[in-house]
């Protein structure tokens, strides 16, 4: 996979699978070829999921996930939008109805789901936001569904989420930073979680694999 230069604002151009793909410094991609954008992990709804149990968080995360999403609608102007699981985190609760607002903002787009271990979404949620939820989508080049286990030896390149991958950058002294990034290894990519409400798995990358790390205004290869 080879790095392109591109501003920042606009991320990093790779060739993955034989494909160009744009790793955009949010956490999402955009495979333009087929004007697709990929999220993955949106974990919509947690903030609410926690106030339920008594701990007191407002929805900012949610709202902050979905201003990011749109501005990257408006951006790229996808045609489809593939969401890698966990795009909600729990039971339905009132942070669905933001969520269903921008899909009516954007009702032209075709939004795809592959189902991820949190999404309990009622089927008729779905089909009244326009969402097709499938376990496993074959594209081109790419197999795509939630989880890295789910590798299997009939999978084109594998682009999955779950593990929301991390890796600590360090500076001079003892200076470091953990921020997310994108996981490149030879059969598979593993996707940032995109949810503003969400952890970070530290990765032990292998010499091979690629690493992309994000800083909120550019894509680093590191």
């Amino acid at each position: 996979m080879a790095a392109v230069n591109a501003p920042a604002s606009d991320g990093v151009n790779i060739d993955c699978a034989g494909a160009s793909i744009r790793l955009l410094p949010d956490g999402a991609v955009m495979w333009e070829a087929t004007a697709t954008l990929w999220l993955s992990d949106l974990h919509l709804g947690k903030a609410a999921h926690f106030r339920k149990h008594g701990v007191p968080i407002g929805s900012e995360p949610t709202l902050a996930t979905l201003h990011r999403l749109r501005q990257q609608l408006m951006r790229w102007a996808p045609r489809r939008v593939l969401l890698l699981g966990d795009l909600f985190h729990s039971d339905i609760n009132r942070e669905w109805i933001p969520f269903a607002g921008l899909c009516e903002e954007f009702v032209g787009l075709e939004w795809v789901l592959v189902r991820g271990n949190h999404d309990l979404i009622p089927r008729a949620l779905l089909d009244e936001s326009g969402i097709v939820q499938v376990d496993r989508l074959d594209d081109g080049p790419f197999t795509f569904t939630h989880d890295p286990a789910d590798l299997a030896a009939d999978f084109g390149y594998h682009v999955c989420g779950h593990v929301h991958p991390g890796i600590r950058l360090r500076g001079a002294g003892r200076q470091s930073l953990r921020v997310r990034c994108f996981h490149f290894a030879q059969r598979q990519a593993v996707m940032p979680a995109y949810g503003a409400f969400t952890g970070m798995h530290a990765i032990e990358p292998v010499r091979t694999d690629r690493i992309y790390a994000m800083t909120g205004e550019a894509v680093i290869e590191v």
